[in-house]
């Protein structure tokens, strides 16, 4: 921790600072380090310092997030059990606790969604006996990001992987709760984790969206077939429901 709060302290770029937190509408300020430089230092820290065991690994995240005088200790928190092979032992579902005190403690879209875009579906592939009854405990619970958490899981997952049941339990009890079903990061988050899957099958999509028309938003709608409205107009006549429209595209994306 001290390796990593030093090396932010000396690598933290003023100039750069007040427009990321400005984006992020944070309250905690941002020492102002671009993502590559960032892990960067995190991995030079986690080389030089790795964690004994998964309890202190564990331990760290926490203090990481507990303690963060800026974000991008949060950020560090949620990469250091990933980065470089030194904590690769220690990665495992005792760590999925921690994950959910990330995700409710930050309560934030940047940190849910590089928890859910990565951490999380490593947990999920390599466990998921372990994984799948908390996620199902949280795409029921009363938390908004654990649900957008539970949504977003499988979405850069190899197709072949692809739990539906997992997905519709993910998704249809928010669509019946009215606390959250009106709300845009779930609504865009639907849409998200459906476009994604078009990628590998246009037509569950399609026929998803249309088994659920009266519940989905139309912006969950849109985000959810823009994929395939853009094949269906390259490619005539509409290629069959187990045919994709259009190949996977770079997981790198970023949306709100």
């Amino acid at each position: 921790m001290a390796a990593i709060r030093t090396a932010f302290a000396a690598h933290a770029d003023a100039a750069r600072a007040p427009a990321m937190q400005a984006y992020m509408k944070s309250a905690l300020p941002f020492f102002g380090i671009g993502t590559p430089l960032r892990r960067q230092l995190v991995a030079r820290a986690v080389a030089g310092h790795p964690a004994p065991d998964a309890s202190a690994l564990a331990a760290t995240m926490r203090a990481l997030h507990d303690e963060a005088s800026h974000r991008e200790e949060w950020y560090a928190a949620i990469e250091v059990a990933r980065i470089g092979p030194q904590h690769r032992a220690w990665f495992g579902p005792s760590l999925l606790p921690v994950y959910e005190r990330l995700i409710t403690g930050t309560a934030w879209w940047d940190c849910c969604d590089s928890i859910s875009g990565d951490p999380l579906p490593a947990l999920l592939l390599s466990d998921p006996q372990a994984i799948k009854p908390a996620l199902r405990r949280w795409a029921a619970g009363d938390d908004l990001w654990l649900r957008r958490a539970a949504i977003l899981v499988q979405r850069r997952l190899p197709p072949a992987a692809f739990d539906r049941e997992l997905f519709d339990t993910a998704v249809l009890p928010t669509l019946q709760d009215a606390r959250f079903n009106g709300e845009f990061f779930i609504r865009k988050a639907i849409g998200w984790a459906l476009r994604e899957r078009s990628y590998a099958a246009p037509g569950e999509v399609q026929a998803f969206c249309q088994r659920h028309a009266a519940s989905l938003s139309p912006l969950t709608v849109r985000e959810a077939l823009k994929a395939v409205r853009r094949g269906r107009a390259l490619t005539s006549p509409i290629a069959p429901a187990n045919q994709t429209l259009c190949q996977p595209r770079s997981r790198g994306r970023s949306s709100t």
